[in-house]
């Protein structure tokens, strides 16, 4: 008897020794788990907007200058990772290529732009966590989405199906997106999650304001 696919709702059944089928083999290596959907960048761009808000509203804090300064020590290491590597030294493959993708945004895009689509991630786990299967769900997508700023990362080409240009993004392995999704947690997950908070109660009071409006306007003769 064949075995079925062990994701959910699928009947497919399943490739080789694995559990699930290739479809969703195939997602759980890209996104880190076999049911998650990608995080789009238009679907990124609104928590990305508040941030650029977030830091409009507060230029002067000191959060962003350190924040940038997180990110050049990472950049700086990965360097060095790569300086040793191309002088003969030994490095584990993953980590040597998640310094080159560090070294890749280095150059290539603004230390702003990174920091604030990081950043945007944690607002998206805080406020849709539905969206996000796992943890490793998480980095995943942070990792993705964060190495998708490059345009060395991607390419594009006409959907006939579509009726459009699509950008598509070379597959990374799934271990050097998880190598650089912790190194990304580890230079902006405090701010991240501190910002997450922030924009919660911002929420809950505008919703709290409107609740006390909507409840006066009851009262009103």
């Amino acid at each position: 008897m064949t075995k079925r696919c062990a994701a959910l709702h699928c009947a497919e059944p399943v490739a080789g020794y694995s559990t699930l089928c290739e479809s969703h083999k195939r997602t759980l290596r890209r996104h880190g788990h076999a049911l998650q959907k990608g995080i789009t960048v238009l679907e990124l761009k609104p928590f990305q907007d508040r941030i650029s808000a977030r830091r409009a509203k507060n230029p002067a804090n000191p959060t962003w200058e350190l924040l940038r300064g997180r990110w050049e020590a990472l950049t700086a290491h990965a360097k060095a990772t790569l300086d040793a590597y191309a002088n003969g030294s030994p490095a584990i493959s993953y980590e040597r290529q998640t310094a080159e993708q560090l070294g890749t945004l280095r150059t290539t895009v603004s230390v702003d732009v990174v920091i604030d689509t990081a950043l945007a991630m944690f607002l998206l786990l805080e406020q849709s966590p539905h969206r996000i299967m796992s943890d490793k769900a998480f980095n995943f997508q942070l990792a993705r989405r964060v190495r998708g700023l490059a345009e060395a990362n991607s390419s594009s080409s006409y959907s006939a199906k579509e009726g459009r240009i699509k950008r598509t993004y070379k597959d990374t392995p799934p271990r050097v997106l998880d190598c650089l999704a912790e190194s990304l947690k580890v230079a902006f997950g405090i701010a991240g999650m501190r910002l997450a908070e922030l924009e919660k109660k911002d929420v809950e009071g505008l919703k709290a304001e409107r609740q006390q409006l909507s409840d006066a306007l009851k009262d009103m003769s």
